[in-house]
């Protein structure tokens, strides 16, 4: 009798001892993750002030050599500081975005230019998507007018996923990438959330040398960015720096990590982010279902490193089910 209590007791402190340990599991990823951070954070992003962005912004090389009189140039910066733009959320009808698309003269398949200047800034701005209708129709609602005012030649690219496996930001964009340069040759990629809504016309939807993070300051987070390396939401960079790093990971299925994991291949060689003066760089984010956190997140953040040269744009499989020019949007149904 003394033994089998001997051994009960022995085997129930045992049990309790594995449960203790599994539950510091958790703890030790966070912890993990905390000195990560600090050990191989690169220096602060580099903040661009309202008046210093015309100077930053990096036109199309072919546009620039070309004998335009200065009339003739679109100027894309608002001459008076604008004030912070109302919320746009609100029941968005199909015609209320065909009255906006004959309004505002947009093309087929997301695309508009401007008629009496030349642009010096093309851009394709890319949304990763699924089942988000009532965003979506807000964002387009909201997004070409917003993005006309700042007189730059642009197409949306709407990227679907289908409902077969987790959903893929990363590898979206990814995609996004690959169908908008078989459309046309594009100079400068805008990787945006379809919930994000930029409230300064004074964010201009072009590039600059260094990567920029976009949607630094998002309601969300009482207008400030919860941590220096922050790089999600909205996300501008050239087409050659994006092939450069190799695009986004193609491994995140699930919600985190990824845009981490975009920042550390960005900043590998010691290159910097930038970010436009908080004033200007200001989010409000629409209201939608929050998303389950990946398990694997931090795992495939934390050796990300070592799949950078081999997760990419150069190991991206899919399949592409529907490819359609529609009224303010182009749509691309993918299984991946």
């Amino acid at each position: 009798m003394a033994f089998c209590l001997s051994y009960f007791r022995v085997a129930k402190k045992f049990y309790c001892s594995v449960k203790f340990l599994m539950g510091l599991v958790p703890l030790v990823i966070i912890a993990n993750t905390f000195i990560y951070v600090l050990l191989f954070s690169k220096p602060r992003a580099k903040v661009i002030t309202l008046e210093e962005i015309p100077d930053y912004l990096v036109p199309v090389p072919s546009r620039t050599k070309q004998n335009f009189s200065k009339t003739s140039v679109c100027s894309v910066m608002l001459k008076a500081t604008p004030s912070v733009l109302p919320s746009p959320e609100q029941y968005v009808s199909d015609t209320v975005l065909e009255k906006i698309r004959k309004v505002n003269n947009v093309e087929e398949g997301g695309f508009w230019k401007p008629k009496d200047c030349v642009s010096l800034y093309k851009v394709a701005i890319v949304i990763p998507y699924r089942a988000r209708l009532t965003n979506l129709k807000d964002f387009l609602a909201y997004m070409h007018p917003f993005l006309q005012k700042q007189m730059i030649e642009y197409r949306i690219i709407v990227v679907e996923q289908t409902s077969k496996r987790p959903f893929n930001r990363a590898k979206l964009f990814n995609i996004g990438f690959k169908e908008a340069e078989k459309i046309e040759d594009n100079h400068c990629y805008i990787f945006h959330d379809v919930d994000l809504i930029p409230q300064n016309p004074n964010n201009i939807y072009a590039c600059t040398a260094l990567a920029r993070h976009m949607s630094a300051n998002v309601d969300i987070f009482d207008y400030k960015v919860p941590y220096d390396q922050l790089f999600g939401g909205a996300v501008a960079i050239l087409k050659k720096r994006f092939i450069e790093v190799n695009g986004f990971s193609n491994t995140f299925f699930g919600w985190g990590g990824e845009d981490d994991d975009f920042y550390n291949r960005v900043t590998k060689n010691g290159s910097k982010i930038c970010r436009f003066a908080p004033e200007v760089s200001q989010y409000i984010m629409l209201s939608h279902k929050k998303q389950k956190p990946s398990a694997d997140r931090y795992y495939f953040l934390l050796s990300g490193k070592e799949r950078f040269d081999t997760d990419g744009l150069n190991s991206l499989k899919y399949t592409v089910l529907i490819k359609e020019m529609l009224h303010l949007y182009t749509r691309i149904l993918v299984d991946i």
